[in-house]
């Protein structure tokens, strides 16, 4: 007995079963966290540590050397990287796929643990090791600009910050811009100098008297009291007055030798937001949290913020937005589908009929709704891309279960009858088919590598979602089939109610069927008779339609890893000469600005003949007028493009370049410009960022790159060269030769490397002898010299509940003369104070800005975008290879290609593996039904017919072949394809035992599954049509939508998978029974003829 036997005669059973999938599918579905993209555990570990004031070259020696020596003992490490630069060390140590993430990290740890001995004494910070999470990048950005200054914006921030981070599913929230407090005590060393008085006493002169010290306690009588000797200042006139030393009798007062002062920090961030000076906030959410939830709720806290007058809070970067745009695209997507899906059932099995079949569509997703929640899954961008591709699958089964019933109805047999009857006899070929497409997404579960935990969710949730929809096509639809389905009797001519009449509407195409499956059988009669001819047809189809994609797109662009999108953010990514200061740096970015935000970056379509502004709807005219009154910009040459660009912000640190993880899509001094939403451009946003990649180019002294957002995995640039070889000056000219290079080939753009000149070093060389002599050692005197320059915090002063900073350094008069040390003296124990000047001598020597290295070797990395559109990323890394190959390097140095085509290559590799695997899979399911290798290579042919129609989709559609997207369309359509062969040839089987003739069985075979094969056929690919149109309806506007941003990434996998199901069924019809009448032919005539 089948189970779905079982299910009918406890229909009671079942109908409470499929309420339950509604309320718990409802609720598991509005429960889901919405994310943009799948949370990806990168298996990558850093290890930052901070030593301010320090060269590169010393860095590299005295910290990262130290580090990485540890580290090769690490177990499960893939490579190791390492930047040093002015004042820090980053390592970055990549896993092999699979590590645990956290064991990876405890690792590293350990090993640094071990490695701090070696490291300089006087580091600030001890190495900070953490991991990186795409999840946890900022999730909203927010300015808080007005008419105060940059101090009292920041204290507004802070508490708005601690506000955010309360609100539940909040990671963390970083500022950006803004001054923070500061004590500020510089001193003037020609006072020092006058009085004799040592720079090092006065860290303790402030130290020990700015504190609070506890004296115990006492007991007096029947009490016991606390003893507290308070001394800590409580404003900055008692500073001044602090006794430092007593000169012969006469005290030495600190305002004497010093100016104090209540000041800043030094800038170590700026913002701006639309050329307005702001402090900006990025809250990160935490991973698995719904990210429209927290959005909202931070908005809905923002909106009761009582914020003083002249200041507001300004929504820079809203990725939710992307989210909640992204989901109701999807959505519409899905509605749209399951309404053509609805329609073309309704006129090919009739309204009543149509129903009992859609209805599974719905069941079947709120099933795996309940049980991707159970997982863990989020709903982002691949998991609602795997429902659309299942969303004409879901009603596959059922077409065949209910088409199967109606037949049986048909034939007389009563209703609960036909419903077990009808399905048993269907039920294998329906479970083989659903086995047969879920072993096609298996292998995809494997993919290894950052890429594999990206597009894990997609086999997962259409595995899950074919599984929900097999247990509903057995279990719920032969129920609801025995108890809703009716055969209207046309002779019986009684009235019938309109609602009758209504729920019958569409039979009427049913029984006008009987001409196109006669007419089907005529051809195949025909086909049976001229079989050769069929297949040579089939094999002359299949080339032709290689051929097309060859002349329309393959020649010129055969390949691409990722399908190329317009972005919606971009950045002017600035890196500045090292050691740029912050204020050159806010010049440097003041400059960009009015680049971007130049007039002529207008379309030169929207400008009239005296190139003033277009004419422009009366939004847009609006739109125009508030920016300007909001800039206080008068002038028109000035006016932002605000036809395509909505929002720019900077964000400046005293960091330079860029990180060495490869994640960083924006370097930590960047512009960002967010353009307008999709419905509101007027042009693709790569033409604007071409015009400014051209406006952007001829700025003196900094090397400026546009880089746009990313979408998807982190991937590394389409070119990326690393040279290797000891010399870091040898390495930066092979650089600049592979720089020339990489400008002779056409369409490569953004060409940079990360080799940075270093600021020119003054080293203050130390006489060891002579500082021997005196008791003094490097470090100690080193102390000295950088606690002078650069300062150093010897207290805290309090207010309230607040504490800032006091730092003592030389005025900055005296730090800006290199002579400033002849004036300063060290206290010896034996001899006095030592003038410094007699203890060093100055040298003047160049340096390098960072110092990159990869598995313990230094490297320079030259990387360059492509212009997909013209070239192909692998054509146009072949052709720099190539010339490459002609330039001899000097020995000890090589060049390796990584980046994005290592990527790329790993994934052809992997996805060949895996379609491989996936057939062998599909072969091995389909014997197991069939117990025959003959009919098993026969239902594999539909596999091989399909690639004609993948082919004539990318050549009508002229898109290359993705090794991605496409890559995973031809693995989906290989387990999609078979499952109308299968349906067809067990009918055709099953003829045969019962004593049908050969062709008579073939023909009768096909023409009785010509509707479910059909059916099945155009539901899936209508289920993608709002995927490849980019058309859809937008349900809860009521409004027709033309295009959507998000169908873009996924379009050519739904080209290859609609375009290869729809050449593979027609040809399947005539083709797969062609080859089983020629084959089992073949087998009666051997047979006869041993015999």
């Amino acid at each position: 007995m089948y189970i779905s036997d079982l299910s009918v005669k406890n229909r009671v059973s079942v109908f409470v079963l499929a309420i339950m999938i509604v309320i718990f599918g409802l609720i598991s579905y509005l429960k889901l966290p919405r994310e943009s993209e799948p949370d990806v555990k990168i298996p990558y570990v850093f290890v930052s540590t901070n030593y301010r004031g320090v060269a590169p070259s010393d860095i590299e020696t005295s910290i990262t050397t130290k580090i990485e020596e540890k580290l090769k003992g690490v177990k499960n490490v893939k490579k190791i990287k390492s930047k040093s630069s002015e004042g820090s060390s980053l390592i970055v140590v990549e896993f092999v796929t699979g590590t645990n993430i956290d064991d990876a990290v405890k690792w590293v740890k350990d090993k640094v643990d071990t490695a701090k001995r070696e490291l300089p004494s006087d580091l600030e910070d001890d190495p900070a090791v953490f991991e990186v999470n795409i999840s946890e990048m900022p999730i909203l950005v927010l300015a808080v600009s007005g008419n105060m200054g940059l101090r009292e914006l920041k204290e507004i921030s802070r508490n708005i910050k601690d506000d955010i981070e309360a609100i539940p599913g909040v990671l963390e929230v970083e500022l950006a811009g803004g001054r923070e407090r500061e004590i500020h005590v510089e001193v003037d060393p020609d006072q020092l100098a006058g009085k004799g008085i040592p720079f090092t006493s006065l860290y303790t002169s402030i130290s020990s008297e700015n504190q609070n010290v506890s004296g115990g306690n006492i007991s007096m009588g029947d009490g016991r009291y606390q003893v507290r000797v308070p001394g800590e200042f409580k404003n900055i006139e008692e500073f001044k007055n602090l006794i430092v030393t007593v000169i012969n009798g006469s005290p030495v007062y600190l305002n004497d030798i010093a100016s104090i002062s209540d000041s800043y920090k030094d800038i170590t961030s700026s913002s701006s937001f639309n050329f307005k000076n702001s402090v900006n906030l990025y809250v990160k959410k935490r991973v698995g949290e719904n990210i429209i939830h927290i959005v909202d709720e931070t908005l809905a806290m923002l909106d009761k913020q009582q914020l003083p007058q002249g200041v507001k809070i300004t929504k820079i970067m809203d990725r939710s937005k992307e989210v909640r745009m992204m989901v109701d695209d999807l959505e519409n997507n899905i509605y749209t589908g399951l309404v053509l899906v609805i329609i073309v059932l309704m006129f090919s099995m009739g309204f009543r009929n149509a129903v009992l079949v859609s209805i599974s569509i719905p069941l079947s997703m709120l099933l795996s709704f309940i049980a991707l929640r159970a997982m863990g899954i989020t709903l982002n961008m691949v998991t609602l891309f795997s429902l659309i591709l299942a969303l004409g699958m879901l009603v596959d089964n059922a077409i065949v279960i209910i088409e199967n019933i109606y037949r049986f109805m048909s034939q007389g047999v009563p209703r609960i009858r036909a419903a077990m009857l009808a399905t048993g006899e269907v039920a294998m070929p329906v479970v083989m088919s659903t086995l047969t497409t879920v072993v096609a997404f298996l292998p995809l579960l494997f993919w290894p590598g950052i890429m594999g935990e990206f597009m894990f969710y997609l086999p997962t949730t259409l595995i899950t979602t074919l599984v929900s929809c097999l247990f509903v096509a057995l279990i719920i639809n032969p129920v609801f089939g025995s108890v809703f389905m009716k055969v209207k009797r046309h002779a019986s001519g009684g009235d019938s109610t309109n609602a009758e009449e209504f729920l019958n509407a569409g039979e009427k195409p049913i029984q006008n069927y009987g001409f196109i499956i006669s007419t089907y059988g005529y051809i195949l009669r025909l086909s049976l008779n001229a079989r050769f001819a069929v297949l040579a047809t089939s094999i002359l189809a299949l080339v032709l339609c290689f051929c097309l994609w060859l002349y329309r797109t393959g020649i010129e662009r055969p390949v691409e890893f990722f399908p190329s999108m317009n972005p919606t953010t971009c950045y002017v990514n600035i890196e500045p000469p090292e050691g740029t200061d912050m204020n050159t740096l806010q010049e440097i970015a003041a400059e960009v600005e009015k680049r971007i935000v130049s007039f002529d970056n207008v379309p030169e379509k929207f400008r009239n003949e005296k190139g003033k502004p277009p004419a422009i709807t009366e939004l847009q005219k609006k739109e125009f007028e508030k920016f300007k009154k909001e800039q206080g910009i008068e002038n028109e040459k000035n006016i932002s493009d605000l036809l395509t660009i909505r929002h720019v912000y900077t964000k400046l640190t005293s960091l330079t370049g860029g990180g060495v993880g490869g994640f960083e899509q924006n370097a930590p001094n960047h512009i960002g410009i967010q353009f307008h939403d999709f419905e509101g451009r007027v042009e693709p946003t790569s033409d604007t960022m071409d015009r400014l990649r051209a406006r952007l180019s001829g700025i003196a002294g900094v090397n400026l790159l546009l880089a746009e957002g990313q979408h998807g995995p982190p991937t590394g640039p389409p070119i990326n060269i690393e040279i290797s070889g000891d010399n870091f000056a040898v390495l930066g000219m092979i650089a600049e030769k592979v720089k020339e290079v990489l400008k002779t080939v056409p369409h490569v753009k953004d060409i940079e490397d990360d080799y940075v000149k270093g600021t020119p070093n003054f080293e203050f060389v130390v006489d060891r002898k002579k500082a021997g002599l005196y008791g003094l050692t490097v470090g100690s005197i080193g102390s000295v010299i950088k606690t002078a320059i650069n300062g150093w915090k010897v207290s805290t002063y309090r207010e309230g509940n607040d504490s800032y900073d006091i730092v003592i350094k030389m005025k900055n008069a005296y730090r800006q003369d290199i002579d400033f040390f002849k004036k300063l003296f060290i206290p010896t124990m034996q001899y006095g104070l030592v003038p410094l000047a007699d203890l060093i001598t100055v040298n003047y020597t160049g340096g390098f800005g960072s110092i990159n290295r990869i598995n313990n070797q230094r490297v320079v990395t030259v990387k360059a975008k492509v212009d997909t559109n013209k070239i192909p990323g692998a054509v146009a890394r072949a052709i720099v290879e190539k010339v490459l190959k002609r330039y001899e390097l000097p020995a000890g140095y090589s060049v390796k290609f990584t980046g994005e085509n290592q990527e790329q290559d790993e994934a052809q590799s992997f996805l060949s593996e895996a379609f491989a695997i996936a057939l062998g899979l599909i072969f091995f399911v389909l014997v197991m039904q069939f117990n025959s290798v003959s009919h098993t290579l026969i239902i594999m042919t539909s596999v091989l017919l399909s690639l004609g129609g993948v082919f004539l989709g990318l050549g009508i559609s002229n898109i290359p072949f993705g090794i991605i997207m496409t890559g995973i369309g031809v693995i989906s359509l290989a387990g999609v394809v078979v499952n109308n062969a299968i349906v067809l040839l067990d009918y055709t089987n099953q003829l045969i035992e019962r004593g049908y003739e050969l062709t008579d069985a073939v023909v009768f075979a096909g023409q009785t599954r010509f509707r479910p094969v059909l059916l099945t056929a155009v539901t899936t690919i209508l289920g993608l049509i709002p995927m490849i149109t980019g058309i859809s309806y937008d349900f809860k506007r009521m409004k027709l939508l033309t295009s959507s941003e998000s169908t873009f990434w996924w379009y050519s996998m739904a080209v290859v998978v609609a375009y290869g199901l729809a050449f593979a069924t027609f040809l399947t019809l005539v083709v797969v029974p062609v080859i089983y009448h020629l084959i089992e032919d073949g087998k009666s005539r051997i047979k006869k003829l041993f015999s």
